[in-house]
């Protein structure tokens, strides 16, 4: 699926805010299985060990990304509203999170058949959280607000 990024307006700022996390090009959506082969690559000896140890971590990283897969699974709006306490009004969507850097909060859109879906990436010091859902029917979203702890959503 193709993802478009929405620019996230911030309060002190007129301008709109490029929220890139500062990772790799492949950023979240990059496998353990890339990251590791990454990693593995700058071992210049060892070329046995490297061997078996690509065989284990091959057949475990199939297992891992088919449950990663999983678990991000798009769930609707009302569910997704309903887990983070976030209210829709008749064009806005407001979703409170407890972020310590809303500057680097990262919207996507994308569509899946006649689904419009939204990834809301929530990077914080030590970890985040990923959650995509799924809008209702006709709606799209148009901009995207940091306000007083919340994340606004405004709906075409």
């Amino acid at each position: 699926m193709q993802w478009s990024r929405i620019q996230v307006e911030m309060p002190d700022s007129s301008a709109q805010i490029d929220a890139s996390l500062g990772v790799v090009e492949s950023g979240l959506d990059a496998t353990a299985e890339q990251m590791h082969d990454k990693f593995m690559g700058s071992i210049p000896h060892l070329e046995e060990v490297r061997n078996e140890h690509w065989a284990v971590v091959s057949d475990l990283s199939n297992s891992v990304e088919a449950s990663k897969m999983m678990s991000r699974d798009f769930q609707p709006i009302g569910e997704m509203l309903s887990e983070f306490g976030g209210s829709m009004g008749d064009r806005e969507i407001s979703i409170p999170l407890p972020s310590t850097v809303p500057d680097q909060l990262v919207i996507e859109t994308g569509t899946e058949g006649s689904e419009n879906l939204v990834r809301l990436i929530a990077p914080e010091r030590f970890g985040g959280s990923i959650k995509q859902f799924s809008l209702n029917d006709g709606d799209s979203i148009a901009a995207a607000r940091w306000s007083d702890g919340s994340l606004v959503l405004e709906l075409n």
